[in-house]
């Protein structure tokens, strides 16, 4: 009797079970459906990513087998769209935590090649829209720029500029990142004009001349590969270029200056050599005693040291003297050099010398058969001579109204 009750009890608990599972089943069954149906909902009125929650909903819920291979396939289609848009953000977060910027830029460029690419596909714009990428993407690509200028900024404190690379990358940034095309230009130009001025303030006195001109040459070629003119640049160039100029210039006439210096002082010192005084008196006297043999003799054969100009001047002179009948005696007896009046130069590779002399002759000037009586002059005169390839010669002469007889040697001649 115990027995019959202890299965009786037992059935109806089993029968409780049964029920209970059934109708939990029936539950489920009943979870499934209407996730199903809100899937299809949200689906149908094109809001993927609602739908795609339910979706899931009911893939993971067995309890009955309903439109499986709908749900599988849709979700699938689902859940591959949440991915690309989830993994294209995730990997610009990251670009930008490593400062990976031009990988940023070119992850930007694509999603942009993408969403062009999707522009009728509803599911991929829904995705789109839901997880806010273009915003945030604005957001990276601004935080980039101001990175970037941190690294200028950073250039210029620490004053090493060999690294620039943000010059391409702020050019690379979208138009939209800075409000406008115009907008872009402008705020770069303002930007480059402020860090070149620092840039090139610390430069100027650390590079050469050729270096810096390549530096700022560099540097037109980058801003203009980001579409940028860098007129800023070009006056730079300007005025280093007149600078160096000038400073060239003032090198030069420095050079020449000391180049003079040194060119007179060794003229000086030439000048003053006893030698080279004696080699060039000789001359003078040679062609003294010369001038006066052709004076007596009206031939101009007996001049020495001399150039064909002279020759002519002193040929016609001669033949004016015969013209007025007049005859001319006369005998040189010394010459006085003013030793202090010796003045050597050296111009173009020609090389001259000038110095004051006194002639001191008995001389006399008469008609033939008039008597006469010789008389003694002394005649200052200043003479230039020339070096030429067969010597010495006299080049200039004039008569001098005063000579100075501090410092001077004389030469006597005895007939």
């Amino acid at each position: 009797m115990k027995n019959t009750v202890r299965i009786r009890n037992g059935l109806f608990l089993l029968f409780i079970i049964s029920f209970g599972l059934l109708g939990y089943k029936a539950y489920l069954g009943y979870e499934k459906f209407t996730a199903m149906k809100n899937a299809e909902h949200f689906y149908l009125s094109q809001q993927y990513v609602k739908s795609e929650t339910f979706y899931e909903h009911a893939l993971t819920n067995r309890s009955i087998l309903y439109k499986e291979n709908q749900i599988q396939s849709t979700y699938t289609m689902l859940l591959n769209n949440n991915k690309e848009v989830s993994a294209l953000l995730e990997k610009a977060e990251f670009l930008f935590k490593n400062e990976n910027y031009s990988g940023l830029i070119k992850t930007y460029k694509d999603y942009l090649n993408l969403k062009e690419k999707k522009q009728n596909d509803p599911i991929f714009l829904d995705y789109d829209q839901h997880f806010k990428v273009q915003n945030k993407f604005d957001n990276l690509l601004s935080n980039t720029r101001e990175d970037l200028y941190k690294q200028m900024d950073a250039n210029v404190k620490n004053q090493l500029f060999e690294d620039e690379h943000f010059i391409a990358l702020l050019g690379d940034l979208p138009n939209e990142v800075y409000g406008s095309a115009d907008k872009k230009a402008e705020e770069l130009t303002s930007h480059f004009i402020k860090y070149d001025e620092k840039k090139y303030s610390l430069l100027e006195d650390r590079l050469s001349y050729n270096q810096l001109k390549q530096t700022i040459n560099r540097q037109v070629s980058s801003y203009y590969k980001i579409g940028l003119e860098a007129f800023w640049l070009k006056e730079t160039l300007k005025s280093i270029e007149k600078a160096y100029e000038l400073k060239m210039a003032a090198l030069e006439e420095e050079r020449k200056r000391k180049e003079e210096e040194l060119k007179k002082a060794m003229e000086a010192e030439k000048a003053k050599d006893p030698a080279f005084q004696e080699e060039i008196m000789t001359v003078v006297n040679e062609y003294a005693i010369g001038w006066m043999s052709a004076y007596n003799q009206l031939d101009t054969s007996y001049f020495v040291h001399i150039p064909p100009e002279l020759l002519n001047f002193f040929h016609d002179r001669f033949e004016e003297i015969r013209s007025n009948q007049t005859i001319f005696t006369g005998e040189l007896l010394y010459t006085e050099y003013d030793l202090d009046s010796i003045k050597y130069r050296m111009d173009d590779g020609e090389e001259s010398v000038e110095l004051n002399v006194v002639l001191t002759m008995n001389s006399a000037s008469y008609t033939e058969g008039e008597l006469y009586e010789m008389t003694e002059t002394a005649n200052p005169w200043h003479y230039k001579l020339i070096n030429t390839s067969e010597g010495w010669k006299l080049s200039e002469r004039k008569e001098l109204v005063h000579f100075n007889y501090s410092n001077t040697k004389k030469y006597e001649f005895t007939y």
